[in-house]
């Protein structure tokens, strides 16, 4: 399980024991002009600033934020290791889709390699692919974290309209304990919104900020893998290279791995 769908959890939980420790329900906290309000208003904002045109990338990011991905660091290594030491015809082997950053820029690097690309123009062109699709990651993780402010606000909208509703009632009699009762209606639209805005969205977007930042990681071990399989670079200085631009525990060592097996 992906650590945000537990953290939504975790949070349903507490929520249910503090409402359970009032001794009340969760009926009492659904009002449907809250409903409409937040996600209406939410949902409405968000067609106006979601970068549509990055439609792939924006589907996969919340198909990121959802289902479970091991960190990649080793497995890409492992597969640059690979193509250094094949050269540029072991990529057929290597069953590379486009569907990540890294891999789009190997398979795309190779192709500029077996064209004769020289070093400055291959790295020039690959960087600006590595910048624009890094750069779509980021706009998907800002409309995100933009999009967080604005459930509080429609939530406080819903809460002026229960509290107008409650004005024309006591304009019409309504006695206090009607009052009150609708008072708290009102105000679960706040509620509605905080809860939206600090518990789903600003965290998706936190994610996604993430994803872009490994993303482009990944992206810039595939770089550094074409630039040293163009000047013919050893394994075991590719190795100190690409083990650099990844986490320690995600690196490998190919002599401990070489010891073993002969062992």
């Amino acid at each position: 399980m992906r650590l945000f769908p537990l953290s939504i959890f975790i949070a349903i939980v507490s929520i249910y024991l503090a409402i359970n420790h009032l001794g009340q329900t969760f009926a009492s906290y659904f009002d449907f002009v809250a409903f409409v309000m937040v996600i209406g208003g939410t949902f409405a904002v968000s067609v106006a600033i979601f970068p549509w045109e990055y439609k792939r990338d924006l589907f996969q990011s919340f198909k990121m934020i959802i289902v479970k991905e091991e960190a990649k660091y080793k497995r890409v290594i492992e597969n640059c290791l690979q193509l250094l030491r094949g050269g540029t015809k072991e990529i057929t082997k290597m069953n590379l889709t486009r569907e990540s950053l890294y891999e789009r820029l190997l398979l795309d690097g190779v192709d500029m390699l077996d064209l004769s690309f020289n070093q400055t123009r291959l790295e020039h062109i690959l960087r600006e692919k590595l910048f624009h699709s890094a750069k779509r990651y980021r706009r998907i993780a800002n409309a995100l974290r933009s999009l967080a402010k604005y459930p509080p606000a429609f939530g406080l909208s819903g809460t002026v309209l229960g509290l107008v509703n409650i004005m024309k009632g006591l304009n019409s009699g309504l006695d206090a304990k009607h009052v009150a009762m609708e008072m708290s209606l009102a105000l679960v639209a706040t509620f509605y919104g905080l809860l939206i805005a600090n518990l789903f969205i600003n965290p998706a977007g936190e994610l996604v900020l993430k994803k872009a930042q490994e993303e482009e990681d990944l992206g810039e071990i595939a770089l550094q893998t074409l630039l040293m399989l163009n000047k013919n670079a050893s394994i075991l200085e590719a190795q100190e290279v690409l083990n650099s631009l990844a986490p320690e525990e995600q690196r490998i060592d190919i002599v401990d791995q070489q010891n073993d097996e002969a062992a």
